[in-house]
């Protein structure tokens, strides 16, 4: 822009008297920034310059910093390091770090704008003094420190005006225009008022249709709820000044259709020729929304398909508008203070720009509930590189979010290209798809603008990104893609023939049918206007007569004023169905247990989940509480990779572990006869790559046709960084390969089982776990410690003890189960059911230690609880009914035991106060560890059997010398590291006596005697066990096994 000469003099001189006021007024250096910028804003009214400063004190993490750091402030390519008034001049090494300080910003602003860091004009200012800056090759030049004159304040402003528009990025449109910002905390909770309004209204609106469907064909998106979702809730609730706790889906989908209408806004801005400006404020708000919303304006610019499916656009058409208007202004008048000119960005900051906007918009608590944990850019390069997808290849990421791996792919196709290749031709064999229509809004938007310069209008392209359910699917049988959907007004079926949906005119068909059922056209005249076009003018009577069928029923919905949707969920769903099998299916499914999905989702995805095979044969260790990403990986498997084909996915590391992910390992699709071959395992649990998570995440790749052969490798990656802060972030899937550390090993099922867990280790030691492991019969079982699901009540300490009366004082706590419904009671009551309480924390290797705080109250000796209680034990009885209420809704209770006593309980029986016992912890936390138990001496009662929690398991011995047989064995060096090599993430219980080929105690074989001798020894003796017993106890346990 252009400044007048004299308009600059004024204004210039202005910005001098107001620096020189601050500079001589401010007590430090925030007084001094905040008198400055409101000068600076100011002068940029004057002369006509856009004022966008980006937030002071915004928090900049690169990839190469350390920490974060605070920019004071960044007016687009302008930098300004303010310094405390008047301390520059005072020393050369003050100067240097406000310099340093500077040229950090620049280098770090420009990884989130993509500009050039040598664009950058650096300023270091205390009011009184400035210097500019500049860096170049990685260099800085900078002018001396000069009084701050005239000369300085024009150049200062000329600044500004040129180049003080800051280039769109994440960060800055969430500073901008994010949930917590002024506009977020205008708008969302106004479209939160209103789509309640439309719920409880008994008309039927367009927001209201939307919204209850949105509601249900996503309710796993919408349906899970996590702790730091209720704290995200209730710190949104308070900031916007509503109560979105009341109605959960209706606040996140106001949320939702807020952040799409800042998607769709960024996309349009960033097109390089659209039809229609959208900042044209002579053009009435609402018809601008409307061009925006209906998706002419992306149309236009030739892309087909960008608002397919799109369920929020409808605040434009709600009676709410007028409550929106204002808001709606004010946002896109601060989008125009924003540079959208992507040809000046760098292509990586242009591919991740909706990612990022997703990141940045959609709080980490939500995403995380929804099993999304984003995939960072160099892991999708790195997961690409290893599965050897070459730019001619096929790709399809059937979970695909934010466009993370299609964008990947689109960025090597562009490394190669001609300034010929088009659009079409970039996104050749390229597919996605996702359930989460934001995501999948976020993903095209990326698509839009990374392609934008090879848009052509007179040649639209079809974004390949598709709002559909990897799971569901639609099916094809005999020629017609057939799909059912849930609505409010029940189950419909649908079924379009093949040929239709595969034709290049499909969702151009689609959006006609919609408006012939919008216009009110009953079936036979809506077929008749479609039969002008040649693919249905051709199609078999059959196939026709499926066609007509399904028009019928979006006309009854039609007629039931329950339509407007339909048609553009059911074209994406049999479009994402109809992609071709690719050479390769790329992606990071979503990590979500099945016990936390949405009930009504989780029972119409069981019996496909069943058919494929994926849920373990045991219903006892949570037989379909695999993980969701499990079942994903079986049906991309199945739809959308080619035979022999290469799966990519990162997973969570446990289903190589768990018990419940058995059928995922079996690697076949039975009724299919469909093996699939892993090539190998990538774990990446060390490096934590997802950000503000640990979950242990993993690569699996496999290629289909063939059976897996055992051992595969097994690769862990430890991250660069040595004994400093480990380096999580990498510019490229190459430098990660460059600089972190891999070791392989080997790995397969515990030898015996059936798809059991993953033993992973040497050559050599898997030759020895083949003797160790795979017993046909177990003479040793193990159980589970008492399950009392209310440790408040239970878990007791005894005060004294009377021996006369054989009764005991004792104190609950309730806050051991973190539960405000128990009261605490002090009681005098019966000893006979007090015992001696073994937790994991008392358990090491041979030692088993009582808890020196709590005792244990358990009523029963068998099953249930003594039903004679109030008789024999009235004292107890007394007690435990003070807890009636919350005894009686315990889960095990209910599930187990509800026809027993109401004191019951679980997981206990006469193996529990076996006198000796082998415990080990459930989840041991590092080497596995078993401890020998045996009767405790107590002076306030004697001597007691010790009583193992629910976190422990444990084998019930009759003999001290088979116990400490049996603790010897399972502490020897060779066969704790066995358990230890498939147990790292594992739930420990039953497998260890399972899985080992343990033999029995014998009194008359001398290596049995030996080992229960050494097992009692080291048990007594108050040292750790020393390098020479341990190399003992390991020669004789080999020697037992026949090694």
């Amino acid at each position: 822009m252009t400044v007048t000469a004299k308009t600059l003099e004024a204004t210039a001189q202005f910005l001098l008297e107001q620096a020189a006021k601050a500079a001589a007024a401010s007590p430090n250096e925030a007084s001094l920034r905040h008198e400055l910028e409101k000068a600076l804003e100011s002068c940029c009214e004057k002369i006509g310059a856009p004022w966008t400063p980006f937030r002071l004190d915004l928090t900049l993490t690169g990839v190469e910093s350390k920490q974060a750091r605070f920019a004071d402030v960044a007016h687009g390519a302008l930098v300004i390091e303010y310094e405390r008034p008047r301390s520059l001049s005072k020393g050369q090494r003050m100067l240097e770090h406000a310099q340093e300080q500077a040229e950090d910003y620049a280098r770090l602003l420009a990884d989130q704008e993509g500009r050039h860091a040598g664009e950058y004009t650096l300023v270091v200012w205390d009011g009184s003094h400035i210097a500019y800056g500049r860096l170049e090759n990685g260099k800085s030049a900078w002018t001396p420190l000069t009084q701050f004159g005239l000369a300085g304040a024009k150049r200062l402003l000329n600044a500004l005006a040129s180049d003080g528009v800051p280039l769109v990025h994440p960060l800055l449109l969430a500073h901008l225009a994010g949930p917590e910002s002024e506009l977020g905390a205008t708008l969302i909770p106004a479209m939160f008022k209103a789509v309640r309004t439309a719920a409880e209204a008994r008309k039927t609106t367009k927001t209201k249709l939307l919204f209850f469907e949105w509601r249900r064909l996503f309710g796993q998106a919408v349906g899970i709820q996590t702790d730091s979702l209720k704290k995200l809730l209730e710190r949104q609730s308070q900031i916007h000044a509503a109560d979105y706790g009341s109605d959960v889906p209706a606040y996140l989908f106001a949320l939702n259709t807020f952040i799409g209408l800042v998607a769709k806004l960024t996309a349009a801005l960033a097109l390089p020729s659209v039809s229609e400006d959208i900042l044209n404020d002579a053009v009435p708000l609402h018809d601008r929304i409307r061009a925006l919303e209906n998706g002419s304006l992306f149309q236009n610019a030739g892309v087909e398909n960008m608002l397919n499916g799109d369920f929020f656009a409808w605040y434009a058409d709600d009676a709410a508008w007028k409550r929106f208007e204002k808001g709606i202004a004010s946002l896109i008048a601060a989008l125009a203070n924003v540079s959208f000119d992507i040809s000046r960005k760098s292509p990586e900051s242009t591919r991740d720009l909706f990612k990022g906007l997703y990141q940045s918009f959609v709080p980490r608590a939500l995403r995380h509930a929804l099993g999304e944990f984003y995939t960072p850019d160099w892991l999708a390069g790195h997961v690409v590189n290893q599965a050897g997808w070459q730019t001619q290849n096929s790709l399809t990421d059937p979970t695909c979010g934010t466009g993370t791996f299609v964008l990947e792919a689109i960025r090597r196709r562009l490394a190669t290209a001609s300034p010929r290749t088009t659009a079409q031709q970039l996104l050749a064999g390229l597919h996605g798809m996702d359930l989460n229509p934001l995501a999948v809004l976020a993903a095209r938007a990326s698509l839009v603008v990374y392609l934008s310069q090879r848009l052509t209008p007179s040649k639209p392209v079809r974004l390949p990104i598709y709002l559909a359910d990897a799971i569901h699917p639609a099916d094809l049988n005999d020629g017609l893609f057939e799909h059912s959907l849930q609505t409010e007004k029940g189950s419909f079926h649908f079924r379009v023939p093949e040929a239709l949906v595969k034709s290049a005119g499909f969702f151009a068909l689609f959006n006609r049918l919609r408006d012939l059922v919008d216009s009110g056209a009953n079936a036979e005249q809506i077929i008749k206007a479609l039969q002008t076009e040649d693919v249905v003018r051709t199609l078999s009577p059959a196939d026709l007569a499926a066609l007509t069928d399904s028009v019928q029923v979006f006309v009854k919905l039609h007629a039931e004023g329950w339509n407007g949707i339909w048609c553009s969920i059911l074209a994406e769903r049999f479009a994402a169905s109809s992609m071709p099998p690719a050479d390769f299916v790329c992606g990071n499914p979503p990590w979500v247990k099945w016990s936390h999905l949405p009930p009504d989702y989780a029972a119409l995805i069981k019996e496909r989940c069943r058919k494929i095979g994926v849920f373990s044969d045991d219903a006892w260790v949570g037989g379909i509480e695999a993980d969701i990403s499990t079942v994903v990986t079986y049906v991309a498997a199945e739809k959308w990779l080619k035979h022999g084909g290469t799966l990519a996915f990162l997973i969570t590391g446990t289903v190589f572990a768990n018990e419940s992910s058995q059928g995922f390992r079996r690697f076949a699709i039975p009724h299919l006869n469909l093996p699939f071959e892993v090539i190998r395992v990538e774990d990446f649990d060390a490096v934590a790559p997802f950000e503000g998570v640990s979950n242990h995440s993993a690569l699996l790749m496999f290629r289909t046709g063939n059976p897996t052969t055992y051992p595969v490798t097994y690769r862990w990656w430890r991250p660069a960084g040595g004994k400093g802060e480990p380096k999580r972030c990498y510019l490229s899937g190459e430098q990660f390969v460059l600089e972190a550390t891999k070791f392989d090993e080997l790995a397969c099922p515990v030898p015996g089982t059936d798809a059991g867990p993953w033993i992973k280790g040497s050559r050599a030691q898997h030759e020895v776990w083949k003797t160790l492991f795979g017993a046909a019969e177990h003479d040793y079982v193990a159980r589970k410690g008492i399950t009392t699901d209310a440790n408040g009540i239970f878990f007791i300490s005894v005060k004294e003890a009377d021996a006369a009366t054989r009764t005991c004082q004792i104190r609950n706590h309730p806050e051991i189960g973190r539960r405000d419904d128990i009261p605490q009671v002090t009681a005098t009551i019966e000893m006979d059911h007090v015992f001696p309480l073994l937790r994991g924390r008392g358990v090491s290797a041979f030692k088993a230690a009582p808890d020196p705080d709590y005792s244990v109250l358990v009523p029963q000796r068998g099953m249930q609880g003594y039903p004679e209680l109030a008789v024999t034990h009235p004292a107890t009885h007394r007690y435990l009914k003070r807890f009636k209420s919350v005894l009686e809704v315990r889960s095990s209770y209910k599930r187990f035991q509800s026809k027993q006593a109401w004191w019951s309980l679980w997981s206990t029986g006469a193996y529990t106060f076996s006198p000796y016992k082998v415990a080990w912890r459930e989840m041991p936390g590092g080497r596995f560890a078993a401890a020998l138990v045996s009767p405790d001496e107590n002076k306030l009662w004697g001597t007691r059997v010790i009583i193992p929690d629910h976190k422990l398991y444990f084998v019930p011995c009759a003999t001290l010398e088979e116990a400490a047989y049996l603790t010897a064995m399972l502490n020897a060096p060779v066969v704790s590291e066995a358990i230890s090599a498939y147990a790292a993430q594992l739930s420990l219980g039953v497998s260890v006596v399972e899985y080992l080929a343990l033999p029995a105690f014998k009194a008359s074989d001398k290596q049995h005697r030996e080992l229960s001798r050494l097992g009692v020894k080291l048990t007594r003796q108050n040292d750790l066990p020393s390098a020479e017993q341990w190399e003992e106890l390991d020669g004789l346990a080999r020697a037992a096994f026949g090694l």
